[in-house]
This record gives C-alpha cells, sequence and structure tokens, in this order.
C-alpha cells in the first residue's frame, strides 16, 4: 500500500498520462462564480450594493440591499420609491419619496438587478421632477384606466371562449 496521499499522487501527475482524479487537472476553472444559480442564492452577489427593484404593483424601488432570504424577500436600506409618468409610452415626469428600510417579500418581485452607481441619476436630467402625491395619482389613473381596458378586453375575449389573463394586482 503507498504511503502518498490522493493530494501528493496529483501533484506528481507525469505529462501524457491520465491523473487519478479527473476532476484535478480543471480544478482552478471550478469558481462559484461559473455555476448559473436558479435560486435566491443567485442575488449573492448583489448584497451590500444599489440596486432596483420592479414589484409586481408596478412601484419601483431604489436602495441598497443589505440581506435576502431563501424565499428571496430582500431587505433594503436607503430605499427611494420612484414613479415615473409617462406620453406616448416615452417618460416625462417624475416622482420619488424616500422609504428608509424596506423589505420586500419575494413573492412580488418581478425584476432586480444592479445599478451603476455613476450613471443611476443620468436620465433623470432630462425628466421634470413633479411632487411624489402628484406622481402617485398619475399612477393611479393610469391603472385604472388599464384596469378597464382590460375588463373591456376580457369580456371580448369570452365572447370568443377565451381567457384573459390579467390580474389587476399585476400591474407592472
Amino acid at each position: 500500500m503507498s504511503s502518498t496521499s490522493p493530494q501528493q499522487r496529483d501533484q506528481q501527475h507525469v505529462p501524457g498520462t491520465k491523473p487519478s482524479d479527473p476532476l484535478a487537472a480543471n480544478a482552478e476553472h471550478l469558481y462559484l462564480e461559473s455555476y448559473a444559480f436558479t435560486t435566491a442564492a443567485a442575488i449573492v452577489g448583489s448584497v451590500d450594493r444599489k440596486i432596483f427593484v420592479l414589484l409586481r404593483d408596478g412601484r419601483n424601488l431604489f436602495g441598497i440591499l443589505r440581506t435576502f432570504d431563501q424565499f428571496a424577500n430582500l431587505v433594503l436600506q436607503d430605499t427611494f420609491e420612484r414613479i415615473y409618468l409617462e406620453e406616448d409610452d416615452v417618460p416625462k415626469q417624475f416622482g420619488e419619496t424616500y422609504l428608509g428600510v424596506f423589505m420586500v417579500r419575494g413573492e412580488n418581485v418581478v425584476m432586480m438587478g444592479e445599478q451603476d452607481i455613476d450613471r443611476e441619476d443620468d436620465h433623470l436630467e432630462q425628466l421634470e421632477q413633479i411632487p411624489f402625491e402628484q406622481a402617485e395619482q398619475g399612477l393611479r389613473l393610469k391603472h385604472q384606466e388599464r384596469i378597464k381596458e382590460e375588463g373591456r378586453r376580457t369580456k371580448t375575449l369570452l365572447k370568443q371562449g377565451l381567457v384573459n389573463d390579467f390580474h389587476k394586482a399585476d400591474l407592472y
């Protein structure tokens, strides 16, 4: 029986022959970053970074991700909610309010991404800032209009034997 360990045998590998451990030769390429996560662990790299979160109800949150759990529940610090008002599908105005520390239930997250802190406010220079309450009212009217439109669409589809998969909680 040999007195060398498996690690010592791999270090003694002779070129042109197969190593005893097939993964040992490529071990330097097996880093955590190279694996595609399909769970909440995929956001571990965004902790302590400024992120954007789009919620199911259409709200846009911007803040620093402090922690998360296996359900993708998020805790944001220094959070702002921003509402964009559009004309002809082009943002023209925005309103924002400070929310502080904010917890988001994971099932309400539609999209999330890191922000470039050097360029995060560049697009706002082209928009008119309005009071948050005014932006909220404008968004509420837009949502009411969409709900009525989807109601009409649902009736039309039902007449044809089809179902409209719209829920008023999903206004993003």
